[in-house]
């Protein structure tokens, strides 16, 4: 797990204003997408960042002046953590899909279904 100087969470309305608003975060800093969440069939979205501290500071405030410029500004939070406890990461990680393990259930699941089709065919 890697350990980041500080994090940084955006929550906004729909899908596609937080894209944008992580993509002016990209451009903005070097900082990395850890997580992010869609609620209400994506109306409200919540983004996490981590990097350096003055990185995740200057890319929240690019957000934040971003969604100035749209209508009813769509950003409903934006905060600054500066060293994450240990806690918050396992909590950040533990909220993203594990692929690998994703994938190994959908093979097992595909061995069961075919070795039912081979005993239903050996019945007959």
């Amino acid at each position: 797990m890697t350990n980041y100087e500080a994090l940084g969470v955006i929550e906004t309305q729909y899908f596609t204003v937080a894209m944008e608003l992580l993509d002016q975060m990209c451009k903005s800093s070097d900082v990395e997408l850890l997580a992010s969440e869609n609620y209400l069939g994506g109306r409200l979205v919540t983004l996490i960042v981590g990097g350096s501290f003055s990185d995740v500071d200057v890319a929240v405030q690019a957000a934040k002046q971003a969604a100035e410029h749209k209508a009813n500004n769509p950003l409903k939070m934006a905060l600054v953590i500066s060293n994450p406890h240990s806690e918050i990461m396992k909590y950040i990680v533990s909220s993203q899909p594990n692929m690998a393990v994703e994938e190994t259930e959908l093979e097992s699941l595909k061995t069961e279904n075919s070795k039912g089709k081979k005993k239903t065919a050996k019945k007959k």
